[in-house]
Parts: C-alpha cells; sequence; structure tokens
C-alpha cells in the first residue's frame, strides 16, 4: 500500500504540475504561535510542535485502514505526501538562476538566492562569482533532497507520520526554534544526504565520483548540500571551469553544469521509483 501511495502521489503531481494546491500551512503558522505562548524549553515546544499532529494524523489512518478495503488509506497517505512534498516552485529557481548565469549576472543571482532561501546578513557574502554558483548549488542541491528524497525516505521507513515530522521541521527550520531545529535536520539529513549521495555516483560517471562519495561516507560531520555537490560534480565528470574569472565564459558553463544537475536529480528520483519497484516485486 506505501508503494501504491507513493505512485498515486507522484501521478498526481505530474498531472497538477505541482503541489502548491495543498500547501497551505496557516493551521501550522497558528500551531506555533499557541506552543509558544507555552512557554516551554526548546526541545520539548519542537517536539511537541511536530510530533503531535503526527501522532494525531498516524492514528486516523489507522483508523480508516479497514475501510474501504484500504483504498480510503490509500487516498489519505497519497495527499499527506502530497502535503510533505517541498514548497514553491524547484523548476523556476532553477531556470531562474541559469538564466543569470547564462548572462553573466551573478549578483542578480545572489539577490534572487537570498529571497529565495531567505538568506540574511548572517550569511558570509560570496566574492566572486564561482563562489556565487557554488554557494547556490549547494543550496538548490539541498533543495532538490528534501524536497523529495529525504520526505519519500521517511514516507518508506516510518510512514506518512515519518514524512509528516520531516516537512514540519522544514517548515520551522528558520522560524521556530532554529538552532534545536536545524540541529534536529542535520540528523534527519544524514543518511538521505548519503543515500542521494550515492545514487548520483551510479547514475552519473561512477568512476570519476566514486572516490569523492567514499570521502564523504567517511565524513560524518560533513553538510548535506556541501557533500551532494562535490559528489555530484565528480558524477557530472566535471574537469573545472576553463574561466572562472570571466563572466562571459564562466556564465555558460555555470549554467550548463546547472542544467546537468537538473538531469541527474531527475535521473537519481527515476532510479529510485524502480528501485521501490523491484523491492515490492521480490519481498
Amino acid at each position: 500500500m506505501t508503494f501504491l501511495a507513493i505512485i498515486l502521489a507522484v501521478l498526481l503531481f505530474q498531472a497538477w504540475g505541482s503541489a502548491q494546491r495543498l500547501h497551505h500551512d496557516s493551521w501550522f503558522t497558528s500551531w506555533q504561535s499557541r506552543v509558544a505562548s507555552w512557554g516551554l524549553s526548546g526541545t520539548l515546544s519542537l517536539a511537541l510542535l511536530v510530533l503531535l499532529p503526527a501522532v494525531l494524523v498516524s492514528y486516523a489512518l489507522d483508523v480508516i485502514e479497514p475501510f474501504l478495503f484500504g483504498l480510503m488509506w490509500l487516498a489519505l497517505a497519497a495527499f499527506l505526501l502530497l502535503y510533505c512534498f517541498g514548497r514553491g516552485d524547484f523548476q523556476a529557481s532553477m531556470s531562474g538562476y541559469r538564466g543569470h548565469a547564462y548572462s553573466g549576472d551573478f549578483e542578480a543571482a545572489y539577490l534572487a538566492a537570498c529571497e529565495d532561501f531567505g538568506w540574511d546578513e548572517s550569511v558570509e557574502a560570496p566574492e566572486t562569482a564561482l563562489e556565487v554558483h557554488a554557494m547556490i548549488q549547494r543550496a538548490l542541491l539541498y533543495e532538490g533532497m528534501q524536497r523529495w528524497f529525504a520526505v519519500l525516505f521517511y514516507f518508506v521507513l516510518l510512514g506518512p507520520a515519518g514524512a509528516l515530522v520531516y516537512r514540519l521541521l522544514q517548515l520551522c527550520r528558520d522560524s521556530f526554534e532554529p538552532d534545536t531545529a536545524q540541529r534536529w535536520l542535520f540528523l534527519l539529513d544524514w543518511l538521505p544526504a548519503r543515500l542521494l549521495s550515492a545514487t548520483f555516483t551510479v547514475t552519473g560517471d561512477f568512476i570519476g565520483s566514486r572516490d569523492s562519495l567514499f570521502a564523504g561516507l567517511r565524513d560524518s560531520g560533513a553538510d548535506a548540500g556541501a557533500l551532494l555537490y562535490r559528489v555530484g560534480v565528480a558524477a557530472l565528470g566535471s574537469k573545472g571551469f576553463s574561466d572562472p574569472e570571466a563572466d562571459t565564459v564562466f556564465g555558460p558553463e555555470a549554467a550548463a553544469q546547472n542544467r546537468e544537475f537538473d538531469a541527474l536529480l531527475s535521473r537519481s528520483a527515476v532510479c529510485w521509483i524502480v528501485v521501490l519497484a523491484l523491492l515490492v516485486l521480490f519481498f
């Protein structure tokens, strides 16, 4: 049933073009305000914030599972999965960055990224076009991972409630107890980031990227975005940019690399759908 829920969610996502019509988070904003007013400790308030909705969802799914041969459970699980997918238009962010990069306007690319990712003065501003590209590409790869891969991972591992916990943590990452939320997200991102990096290696240049993958696996404290970028660059077989100092040369090359990353993420998604189908078929 879990696999059928995933397939149904993916089909609905493809039919709608996005899951934005289900992404209404005003209830969660109100819930944050209520929990904050109780004056609990950081860890306790965050746990209550994300775990109580997950427990209620799990209970509701258990109650409706026997009805209509499980079809009600299937429908609710699929809609919950769609709700847990990432917010915003990822493809628009990718294509927007490609447009800025291709024209060599990395200042505009950085300003747009600050708005998209909520970067503020606490984030150290990059000094060169190459640093802008690496910084934005790391953020985009992490965005790609947290939008679908980590959600699917916890959906399969822990069910819809697990996927909901991950999404709610992401929603309060920069607003409600951000330090505590970031620590928990680092732990929850740890395994999905390494699995997706391994998928980059399998669906890309395996020989050229395996050393980067093994180095990343040995570095248990590596940030998810940095790990995905390092392995991803190697998986693309990239030999570096011809002239990072010349925007007219570097810009189109950076845009081309971003397009290749987009294709790598798509191949990785297809790879894991096939893996899940094989697991269901043989186990």
